[in-house]
């Protein structure tokens, strides 16, 4: 079709045609009047138009235009031809280039071309002669019209993209997959070669048919055949009979050989059939090994190429059933040798056992095991089935631990309860036990030996000799922690108390220096003055450690919080197949502690999950409702009884349970949540119409951020203030916000300036910033407490010249002596002495 003349007196290259790589320049050397296109002056505007998209895209795409199907392609294209029809494929008719495939495809063409249907194919089978043969190849492509300038149909639009790779590659995974599901509980290695040739027979697109050999004293032996008629089979195990061991270790291990004679495989291969002319030889060996006990001979595909994508999935086949057969082997062996180690312990001279698997089941137990523990029925039983008394005793927990780490257990007394009577009661026993671990060839942990001594006669001789004088001990210990306790509990009374009357002695005198009086502030002054000297009286007591919940509020996207709720509790969700939908308000933000408030809904979807039948459904929601954010999580499990709903938040409160409710907690749970909401200032409800109904749990919870304590200055009252000379920079750090607040509002108002901060990491970026020339420090501060602030302060800020005065609800003496020894220049104890602080400050 291409003419040099034609080219030659061919017009300037119109600019649709410009460029388009390899693809444009065959386009722009074809002579086109010689085809039904005509030449290309007389292309309507939509076929030039088609063309210039498809040459100028990086997509494969193919495009069949006119009547005839004259075909152009793009240089993206190319490369799925393979060698024998690029270029002649180009302006060449459809019927003309795809005649292997025309039945395929021609009706697909038709529809697009006669009715304008479009169409999409995934991964479809379309197997193209190329690189010399047919190859099985697939494709995903879809066929779109592409219209005249007259509005009909005027070509078909081919939009693909080879997808042989992926498909061959997904089958040959499910080919593995299932060679190693159906050999994995063989007990034989004939048996792994049998469920491998089962296999094989249903993977004929891969393996044609496979010929399995055993290597005899003087020959190889046929022992196994898929695919192949018994004409075939003949002349192919005349000539591989005669491959010895050592051949196959001369030579690579793994290679195709000709067949010499072809073969025609009795699985069809439907349009694909072909006979076979190259097989692959693989031997029944691991790389390591020195020789092989057989091998096989794989049918390689005539319609796919064996690249080193095929040669790899073959010697994987090889190995996974040489793995199969070791394992196999190994197994035997192992069965041998335990059965000559249960003899030798039958016989031991000492009580022995042996345990297997994670439920810890006895499997072997010597007489004398069996005397020591009364003779009970053991083998078969799992650890706690056969000593229930034992459950809730540290035992179980310890046999795990050697399971699961492997590491021996050893202890030269240990006291059990055991019933050794069978009576139901239990005598205490003194053991010296020891566990060892048993591991399998592999190295892990199967099971575990144990050995025991009854050692209670000497165990209890000793006790007795020293009864008496650890009684004594103890009497005097425990008299001891209970004074010690009270002292310790006074002394954080003390201090608890002294954190609250602190903002309120400073209010008070806030409110004098700002000239505001009542007779009920003299009540208020006049009571807690007598409630600070009540609690000086406890300032010699030391501090008692207790816990306590604290809240870290923050803004937060309730979104956020409620994904973190999810996953916490997606374990469940998912092990019960439930199915959760989610409705939270766009946008919905509220000030709170997220961590906690995550712990509360992750709580409720437990629950929900946890008493609602599997595939049930659980609904959690969140909006806003006036000034409260409102989160609701409803099921249809089994809900709650009239009799239920008054008592569900009391602590350790638990409803009936079912036989697949074992899972359930203390009844903890609920009463926690409670609390953790009310912290919030906020409620949670329970709502349910009855057993069997569901239920739902109702949470609100203030959605704004509340009001701080702190009284706002009065600006009609005259303030006095401290003359400006004497103007100090002050850091004022305590993590009661009111106190703070108040404390500072004083400072102010007596002509200071001054920074707050409510915990140390804030403390030490507000005084880089401030560079403050007095920081009043509380003691007690979160994470790091005024000591280390003090410290942290003076190496993080080195030429800071900050005075440091402590303040704190201890007063001890060893309290001072301690915040001298941090570097503070005073020791201020709470509520505040005002008029001896602002005579420190102005100092």
């Amino acid at each position: 079709m291409i003419s040099k003349s034609a080219e030659q007196n061919r017009p300037m290259t119109p600019s649709f045609l410009a460029d388009g790589g390899e693809a444009g320049a065959l386009v722009r050397s074809v002579d086109w009047s010689q085809t039904p296109l005509g030449p290309i002056e007389s292309w309507s505007s939509s076929l030039k138009t088609t063309v210039g998209t498809l040459l100028h895209s990086r997509h494969p795409m193919f495009l069949w235009w006119g009547a005839e199907l004259v075909q152009i392609y793009n240089d993206a294209y190319v490369p799925s031809f393979g060698k024998g029809k690029h270029p002649a494929a180009m302006g060449q008719r459809g019927r003309d280039c795809w005649q292997e495939i025309w039945p395929i495809i021609a009706p697909q063409i038709d529809d697009v071309m006669r009715r304008g249907r479009a169409s999409w194919n995934e991964d479809h089978l379309v197997p193209i002669i190329r690189n010399g043969h047919l190859e099985e190849v697939y494709w995903t492509y879809g066929y779109s019209p592409v219209f005249d300038d007259d509005g009909a149909v005027g070509g078909t639009l081919v939009v693909c993209t080879e997808t042989t790779s992926r498909v061959i590659g997904e089958r040959r995974v499910r080919t593995l997959r299932k060679l190693a599901e159906q050999t994995a509980f063989a007990a034989t290695p004939a048996e792994v070669m049998d469920n491998a040739v089962t296999v094989f027979a249903d993977s004929v697109t891969d393996i044609p048919f496979a010929l399995v050999y055993a290597f005899d004293t003087e020959a190889a032996r046929l022992t196994r055949a898929t695919g192949l008629s018994d004409e075939a089979l003949k002349g192919f195990g005349d000539h591989y009979s005669r491959i010895t061991p050592v051949e196959l270790v001369s030579r690579p291990s793994y290679r195709a050989l000709p067949v010499g004679v072809a073969a025609s495989p009795t699985s069809s291969l439907g349009s694909l059939s072909d006979v076979v002319s190259e097989v692959f030889v693989a031997p029944l060996a691991n790389r390591s090994c020195a020789g092989a006990n057989g091998f096989i001979v794989f049918g390689i595909s005539p319609l796919l190429p064996f690249d080193g994508r095929y040669n790899d999935f073959l010697v994987q086949i090889s190995e996974q059933l040489v793995l199969a057969q070791a394992r196999v082997e190994a197994f035997r062996i192992r069965a041998a040798t335990e059965g000559e180690r249960n003899n030798l312990l039958l016989q031991a001279p000492v009580p022995t056992a042996l345990l297997t698997g994670p439920g810890h089941v006895f499997q072997l137990a010597n007489p004398l095991y069996h005397e020591m523990v009364g003779n009970r029925a053991l083998i078969g039983k799992r650890y706690v089935d056969a000593f229930p008394e034992l459950i809730d005793t540290p035992l179980p927990g310890i046999l795990d631990s050697v399971y699961r780490t492997g590491k021996p257990f050893v202890t030269k007394e240990l006291l059990v309860a055991l019933d050794r009577d069978g009576d139901g009661i239990a005598e205490d026993v003194f053991f010296q036990f020891n566990l060892e671990a048993m591991r399998d060839l592999d190295g892990n942990v199967y099971g575990m030996m144990a050995v025991a001594h009854d050692i209670t006669y000497q165990v209890t001789s000793r006790l007795a000799l020293e009864k008496a004088q650890l009684e004594r001990e103890k009497l005097l210990a425990d008299l001891e922690a209970a004074s010690r306790a009270k002292d310790e509990f006074l002394a954080m009374l003390g201090h608890e108390l002294r954190n609250p009357l602190s903002p309120i002695v400073t209010a008070l005198e806030l409110m004098k220096l700002r000239g505001q009086s009542s007779k009920e502030q003299v009540v208020i002054e006049r009571q807690v003055t007598h409630l600070v000297r009540l609690v000086d009286d406890l300032l010699d007591i030391s501090k008692i450690t207790r816990g306590k919940v604290e809240l870290r509020r923050e803004w937060v996207e309730v979104s956020d919080v409620l994904a973190k709720a999810v996953e916490m509790a997606s374990y469940l969700l998912e092990q019960r197949s439930h199915q959760l939908s989610i409705d939270v308000e766009p946008g919905l933000r509220w000030h709170g502690d997220p961590i906690r408030l995550a712990q509360v809904v992750s709580n409720l979807l437990t629950n929900a999950a946890r008493y609602t039948d599997v595939a049930g459904r659980i609904r959690l929601a969140a909006a806003k409702d006036g000034h409260e954010v409102v989160i609701s999580v409803k099921d249809n499990g089994t809900g709650l009884s009239a009799e239920m709903l008054p008592r569900i938040f009391d602590l350790f409160f638990q409803g009936k349970r079912n036989v697949d409710r074992a899972e359930g907690g203390l009844g903890i749970g609920l009463t926690l949540v409670k609390n953790l909401v009310a912290l919030h200032g906020g409620t949670i409800a329970a709502m349910s119409e009855g057993l069997g109904k569901g239920s739902e749990f109702v949470i609100r919870l203030p959605a704004d951020m509340p009001a701080t304590a702190v009284s706002e200055a009065n600006a009609s009252v005259e303030v006095p203030r401290s003359a400006i000379g004497s103007q100090k920079r002050i850091l004022v750090v305590d993590d009661n916000e009111d106190a703070a607040e108040l404390l500072s509002e004083m400072l102010r108002t007596v002509g200071h300036d001054v920074a707050v901060a409510n915990d140390p990491i804030a403390a030490l970026v507000v005084a880089a910033r401030f560079k403050p020339e007095i920081a009043v420090l509380d003691i007690g501060l979160p994470v790091m407490d005024g000591y280390e602030l003090a410290t942290k302060l003076q190496e993080i800020i080195p030429n800071l010249e900050c005075r440091l005065i402590a303040l704190t609800g201890y007063g001890q003496d060893h309290d001072r002596t301690r915040s001298e020894e941090a570097g503070f220049s005073a020791h201020l104890v709470k509520p505040v002495d005002m008029t001896k602080l602002l005579s420190l400050v102005s100092a």
